[in-house]
């Protein structure tokens, strides 16, 4: 595994919790287990070109017309 050092802003709650809740040490360890989740779910998902983030469960209208 190769690692590359990339200067991010990202948002301090957002951080504390998930370091809290996934009992990771550190902000390095937490944003690699957030990208492998998401590797992970993106290739066990059927992943819509149009919304490759799943954003579109997030809309209301849209789950008021699915059901």
């Amino acid at each position: 595994m190769r690692f590359v050092k990339v200067e991010i802003e990202i948002d301090q709650t957002l951080l504390d919790e998930a370091m809290q809740r996934y009992r990771v040490r550190s902000p390095r360890e937490a944003v690699n287990l957030a990208l492998r989740s998401l590797l992970v779910a993106d290739s066990e998902a059927d992943v819509d070109e149009n919304d490759p983030f799943g954003l579109a469960a997030l809309d209301p209208r849209r789950a008021h017309n699915a059901g």
